[in-house]
């Protein structure tokens, strides 16, 4: 493999084989084999129909791909698996060459969630609406872990410009006006503050009733008690956060299950965006997952499932957690 080199310039290189192509593992440059490095001209790398794939975080650069159809990443349910797969070329950039598209003023509006509640579902009534947006595009959850995007980390500010530009450029990318919406991992729920744009007021949060959205987590995931509790608990001060700080449209799983005409009203409503029924029901009738790891029927449950579930409720309603939700805003699903 063709290692590019550590220099300010843009580069470029075809993509000579993908790996992790069937995991659904956070987006990573170390996900290409490449070819020989080249220089490429600021000018030229803007030219291209290039898409954001992820941050090259130790060199202090953005990695974008080439050759993807970008209705085709649109429609697939997860962004970073299918540019993993359909990618040509790959071009990083410098965090301070940012952002491509110099003209964009476009922030997208991110969807949140603790994940599992259909916030892939709303990813593909949008899709099938015509409204631009994708699912899961990566660069927001590794700006979101732990240690960068903590206050010890010391290019935090520059990260955050890298972030906030590649998603200027996933907005030029996708369509030339109006919404451009990115539902994000639960991840990007550890530090929303991260993420959003001044540019944009707008958010989405899904959330789905805690009992079964922890039987769907742990039958998804195999995770124990203590990291589905805290999981939601970072959801829930997620949405809190977004709920002071931004419009925020919150959508539930439930509704969306029972009254999904509703739900997609109140979306059609806060985005000035016409959804059909039409849209709607064909996306209700699809596999929101389908083609991934996640697909319906992929991972059932366990011997253990049933074990974890319980220890899980007894640890949502112990003592101390239940003062930790108290400082949440109550509304029922909690």
């Amino acid at each position: 493999m063709a290692k590019m080199s550590t220099g300010r310039e843009i580069l470029g290189a075809d993509i000579v084989r993908a790996r992790r192509s069937e995991r659904i593992s956070i987006a990573s440059f170390s996900d290409f084999s490449l070819g020989q490095a080249q220089r490429i001209a600021f000018a030229d790398a803007a030219a291209k129909k290039l898409l954001p794939y992820c941050l090259d975080v130790m060199r202090r650069r953005s990695v974008y791909v080439g050759g993807v159809d970008a209705s085709e990443a649109q429609k697939a349910p997860f962004y970073y698996l299918h540019l993993r797969r359909a990618s040509r070329t790959a071009v990083t950039i410098p965090w301070e060459s940012l952002p491509l598209c110099r003209d964009e003023r476009r922030a997208p509006i991110l969807l949140f969630s603790p994940g599992r509640c259909g916030s892939t579902l709303v990813s593909h009534i949008l899709y099938e609406a015509g409204v631009a947006n994708v699912s899961e595009a990566d660069f927001y959850t590794q700006a979101t872990s732990r240690f960068f995007s903590g206050p010890l980390y010391p290019y935090r500010r520059a990260m955050r410009h890298a972030v906030l530009a590649m998603g200027q450029d996933l907005c030029a990318s996708l369509s030339s006006a109006g919404p451009v919406v990115v539902k994000l991992r639960a991840e990007s729920c550890r530090a929303p503050e991260i993420l959003i744009d001044s540019s944009e007021r707008r958010a989405i949060f899904v959330i789905r009733k805690f009992e079964t959205w922890a039987r769907s987590t742990i039958q998804t995931f195999r995770n124990g008690p203590r990291k589905t509790v805290r999981k939601y608990l970072i959801a829930l001060a997620c949405r809190e956060f977004l709920q002071r700080n931004r419009e925020c449209l919150l959508l539930r799983y439930e509704d969306l299950t029972s009254e999904p005409d509703a739900a997609r009203r109140a979306l059609e409503q806060f985005l000035d965006r016409e959804i059909a029924p039409a849209a709607l029901a064909r996306a209700m009738n699809k596999d929101s997952q389908e083609g991934t790891p996640l697909a319906r029927g992929a991972r059932g449950d366990t011997p253990a499932t049933d074990e974890r579930l319980e220890k899980t409720l007894a640890l949502w309603n112990s003592d101390n957690v239940k003062r930790i939700r108290g400082r949440f805003v109550a509304d029922g699903e909690n």
